[in-house]
C-alpha cells in the first residue's frame, strides 16, 4: 500500500519539478515574456487545486479506483497536448487538464496511507515514505526532461512524459484499496443523518472555521507559494547569472532530491515529538535559505541554497499534512487535507505570475525571493503559536 501511495507522488514530482526545464524553451520558441509563461503553469495549478478538494472528498466516501483511472487519463492527455502548443491559451489549457489529474495525487494516497496506519507503529514514517515520491520525481525527471529537450526537442519531451505519466499511473490503481477505518466510518455515516463529522463529532464546516485550521491553511499557502516561485523561476535565474542549462536543471532536480532525507526526518520527529516542532523548523530553515537566492553569483552558491532549501522543505511536505489528522482526526482526511492544499493551491497559482511580472518589470527576481522570505518568517511564528483545538484533545 505504501508503495502503491509512493508511486502516484512520484509522478507529481515529475510534473511539478519539470516545468521550470520547459520555461526556456517556451520563451525562446514563442518570443513570449516570463509572465506570460507562467501563466501557463498557472493554469496547471488551479487544476490542481480543483482536483486535489474534490478527489479528496470523493476518497473518503468511495474506492478510489474509479477516481485514480481517471487522474491517470487526464494527466497523459493533458501533459501528452502541451507537445502541439502553438498558442499560449493552448498551453494554459493542456496544462489546466493535466493538473485536474494531478491533484489526486496528493491528497488521495496521503489520505490513505495515514488510515491505513492510524495509531501504529511509525505512522508518521510510512507517511514520509509516502510524500517522498514528490522529491524522488524531482530528482529523477528534472535532469532527464532536460536531457530530453536538449536530444529530441521539447514537443517529444512533452509527449514522453504524458505516455510515461498515464501507463505508471494506471498501476497503482488496481493496489490501493480503502482502508477498514474508511468502510467503518462511512457505514457509520449511512446508519446515522450525520454529514461529514470526523472523530471528535465536527462537522467539517466547523473545523474550517477554528484559529488552528486557519493557521495550518496559512503555513501550507506560504509553503506552497515558496515552492511555486522556486520550481518555476530557479532554472531562468540560474542561467541569468551564468549557470549553464544543465547545472541549472540539475539543481532543480535536486531540490526534490534533498527533500527526501528531509521528508524521512518529518516522519521520524513526528513519531517521537509531534508534527508541529517539524513544521517551525523547516519554515525558519527555508526563510534562511533564501539568502544564497537573494546574492546567487556562482554554482557552489545555488547548490548550497538547493541543499538547505531542499532539506527543509522536505520537512514542511510531511508536516503540514500529518498535522491535519493530528489535529483533527481521521474521518474527514482527504476533504480536509484537500481543502488545505486547495486553498494553498489557488494562492500559490499567482505566485509565478507575480515573481515573473516583477523581473520584467525590475529586471531581476531581488524583490521577489525577498518577499518570500518574508513570508517564510512570518510562517514560522505562525508555526510556533498555533495550537490543537481544546475539544479535539477530549
Amino acid at each position: 500500500m505504501v508503495a502503491a501511495c509512493f508511486v502516484l507522488t512520484f509522478i507529481l514530482g515529475e510534473a511539478v519539478y519539470s516545468f521550470g526545464v520547459f520555461f526556456k524553451p517556451l520563451e525562446s520558441e514563442f518570443d513570449w515574456s516570463r509572465t506570460l509563461v507562467s501563466s501557463g503553469y498557472t493554469a496547471f495549478v488551479i487544476g490542481l487545486a480543483i482536483s486535489n478538494i474534490t478527489a479528496g472528498r470523493l476518497a473518503d466516501r468511495f474506492s478510489p479506483r474509479p477516481i485514480l483511472l481517471g487522474i491517470a487519463l487526464l494527466t497523459g492527455l493533458g501533459i501528452s497536448l502541451c507537445s502541439q502548443v502553438h498558442s499560449i491559451d493552448q498551453l494554459r489549457i493542456f496544462l489546466f487538464v493535466a493538473g485536474l489529474g494531478l491533484g489526486a495525487t496528493w491528497s488521495v494516497p496521503n489520505s490513505i496511507v495515514q488510515r491505513w496506519f492510524y495509531n501504529r507503529d511509525r505512522a508518521g514514517l510510512a507517511l514520509a515514505i509516502v510524500i517522498s515520491g514528490v522529491g524522488v520525481g524531482g530528482l529523477i525527471f528534472a535532469p532527464l526532461m532536460n536531457h530530453l529537450i536538449l536530444s529530441y526537442g521539447w514537443r517529444n519531451a512533452f509527449l514522453i512524459a504524458g505516455i510515461f505519466s498515464f501507463l505508471v499511473l494506471v498501476i497503482p490503481s488496481f493496489v490501493i484499496k480503502r482502508s477498514p477505518m474508511s468502510e467503518a466510518m462511512v457505514s457509520e455515516e449511512q446508519g446515522s443523518s450525520a454529514k461529514s463529522v470526523n472523530a471528535q463529532g465536527w462537522t467539517t464546516a466547523r473545523i474550517v472555521t477554528t484559529a488552528s485550521f486557519v493557521s495550518i491553511t496559512f503555513i501550507a499557502c506560504v509553503a506552497e507559494l515558496t515552492f511555486q516561485v522556486v520550481s518555476v523561476h530557479l532554472v531562468p535565474h540560474a542561467r541569468d547569472v551564468g549557470i549553464s542549462p544543465v547545472a541549472s536543471a540539475a539543481a532543480l532536480g535536486l531540490i526534490g532530491g534533498f527533500s527526501v532525507p528531509g521528508r524521512i526526518v518529518s516522519g521520524v520527529i513526528a513519531d517521537k515529538v509531534g508534527f508541529q516542532k517539524a513544521l517551525v523548523l523547516s519554515f525558519f530553515g527555508m526563510a534562511l535559505s533564501l539568502i544564497w537566492l537573494l546574492f546567487l553569483e556562482a554554482t557552489w552558491m545555488l547548490y548550497c541554497f538547493v541543499f538547505f532549501y531542499g532539506i527543509c522543505y522536505g520537512i514542511a511536505m510531511t508536516g503540514e499534512v500529518g498535522i491535519v489528522g493530528q489535529f483533527f482526526g481521521m474521518r474527514s482526511l482527504g476533504e480536509l487535507i484537500g481543502i488545505t492544499s486547495a486553498i494553498a493551491l489557488l494562492v500559490a497559482a499567482f505566485a509565478p505570475y507575480i515573481a515573473g511580472f516583477i523581473f520584467d518589470t525590475t529586471g531581476g527576481y531581488f524583490m521577489a525571493f525577498a518577499g518570500v522570505m518574508v513570508l517564510l518568517l512570518g510562517a514560522g511564528f505562525v508555526a510556533t503559536v498555533m495550537r490543537k483545538p481544546q475539544s479535539a484533545s477530549k
